[in-house]
């Protein structure tokens, strides 16, 4: 793993092959392939992954452009370990999140919630007299809408990512609500189109990024019969969007669907983002006897410039990564031995340090960075965080392959946790129950929910729901955990 990140000439990037518009935006970022390493798999492929998205962003009537970007890099960076899922909103005095607002017994809606730290409670975030926060345009919590696909908060605003319906038409919008639930504006109408005959639309991913100004996000949609995912920005100040596209793998090897855009961050002036690409000696063989080239390649979006890079210093085969000043931090799982490591990468000075070597597990999977149950590293920008089976995960009394277990590390690499103590209680063996995992600012998020309980029983269910404590406190032996509000 010596070669240094590889840069996409200019001369490249102008001789870039015709790429397709959508109905989102006139300004288009391209770019082009990276470099690529043949090696042979050693892992089935189900046949419903071998989608190839090689030739989806071609169309001769667009030109591709290597488009410079304003950026305001006074701006906050993204929180790394806070992109997935439903992501903590950490305000003041209180948190928000998409809440089950109560209508009535046993009967609630889905909206946007402020939970109060002082009172315990939660209100939906709707300042508005005599609101019945039932999906209105008027309401702030719930309105706006017709679908809402992921909230985050940036900057002092909650951004919410979403699509309004118009019979068989859509908008996929992007709305701010400010920190009061007093006003709900949009920022951009992103891109728009027609329902198909069985009302799919795209829909946002999982992980969505704010950075510097900016707002990434992917989608998931189909070009023609084949469905490929789609990689967005867009200006939170003006609301102007751009498709950034994807280069082309090399040798004519295909991406595999499930196994690309599953996870970005940011760092600096990139966005970071992977791709499993692979090659078959039999065209519609999907699977490891037929397989020339197994190699998840990570790239890197240089917001500024509109290039890309590909660190060619990755392995071919890794579980999950992330970055941090320029370093990034990733892991490699062994099924055989049920062991993992820990590795970094200085792109700067070219080098990778050994963090952890061949860590013994009762059992580990997730060999590629789109498994479910990968070993997941993150990072706040102040430690490293381990979770053995994901960041998000269930745990079920039959099956060993849910044992998980979590470390914390400082940015140096030196272990100082093993486990989440104080949370005995609620990760009872003799139990099943989901997690989730945050780290926001020195702060660690657990997720917790019992799943003995239906949500609409949440009255009876003593211990679902967020927990939180300072990771500094957790390592200096504090295991007082404080429970926020429910989740489900």
């Amino acid at each position: 793993m010596k070669q240094k990140a590889k840069r996409l000439s200019a001369f490249v990037l102008a001789l870039a092959i015709i790429l397709s518009l959508t109905a989102c935006s006139d300004n288009n970022t391209s770019v082009t392939s990276g470099t690529s390493i043949n090696e042979s798999g050693n892992e089935s492929v189900d046949n419903s992954e071998g989608t190839s998205e090689s030739n989806s962003d071609k169309n001769e009537n667009a030109t591709a452009q290597n488009t410079p970007n304003k950026v305001n890099d006074a701006l906050p960076q993204c929180d790394p370990a806070n992109l997935e899922y439903f992501v903590i909103m950490k305000g003041k005095e209180g948190y928000y999140y998409q809440a089950s607002i109560k209508k009535e017994e046993n009967e609630y809606f889905s909206g946007l919630g402020y939970f109060d730290n002082a009172t315990g409670k939660t209100i939906p975030l709707c300042a508005k007299p005599q609101c019945v926060h039932e999906g209105s345009d008027f309401c702030t919590a719930t309105g706006g809408m017709t679908h809402f696909d992921k909230d985050i908060f940036y900057n002092g605003y909650i951004y919410r990512l979403g699509a309004k319906y118009n019979g068989n038409e859509y908008i996929a919008k992007l709305l701010r609500a400010d920190m009061r639930g007093s006003e709900l504006s949009t920022v951009s109408d992103i891109y728009s189109g027609v329902l198909d005959e069985g009302g799919f639309h795209p829909h946002i991913n999982d992980c969505v990024v704010a950075h510097y100004g900016k707002l990434f996000f992917s989608n998931s949609t189909y070009e023609g019969k084949k469905q490929v995912h789609q990689l967005f920005m867009v200006d939170l100040e003006s609301g102007e969007s751009k498709r950034i596209y994807l280069p082309e793998p090399e040798n004519n090897a295909i991406r595999l669907y499930s196994h690309y855009l599953n996870f970005m961050t940011a760092d600096g002036d990139w966005l970071y983002y992977n791709s499993r690409e692979v090659i078959f000696d039999k065209p519609g063989a999907y699977d490891e006897r037929n397989m020339l080239q197994d190699r998840t390649v990570l790239y890197r979006f240089n917001i500024r410039t509109g290039e890309t890079e590909t660190i060619s210093a990755m392995p071919d085969i890794y579980s999950s990564f992330t970055v941090n000043n320029g370093i990034i931090y990733y892991t490699v799982a062994d099924r055989s031995d049920n062991v993992f490591s820990l590795y970094s990468y200085d792109i700067a000075n070219d080098k990778t340090t050994t963090i952890i070597d061949k860590r013994q597990q009762e059992y580990v999977d997730g060999k590629y960075v789109s498994s479910g149950h990968k070993v997941t590293v993150l990072t706040d920008r102040k430690y490293l965080y381990v979770c053995t089976m994901g960041a998000r995960g269930m745990y079920r009394v039959d099956r060993k392959a849910d044992d998980t277990d979590f470390y914390i590390y400082d940015l140096q690499g030196n272990e100082l946790m093993d486990g989440l103590p104080g949370l005995e209680t609620l990760l009872d063996k003799e139990k099943e129950w989901t997690y989730k995992f945050y780290a926001l600012d020195g702060e660690i998020y657990f997720g917790y929910h019992d799943d003995a309980y239906w949500p609409s029983h949440r009255d009876e269910d003593k211990f679902s729901g967020m927990y939180t404590i300072k990771t500094e406190d957790l390592i200096n032996g504090s295991r007082d955990w404080t429970k926020l509000y429910y989740v489900n």
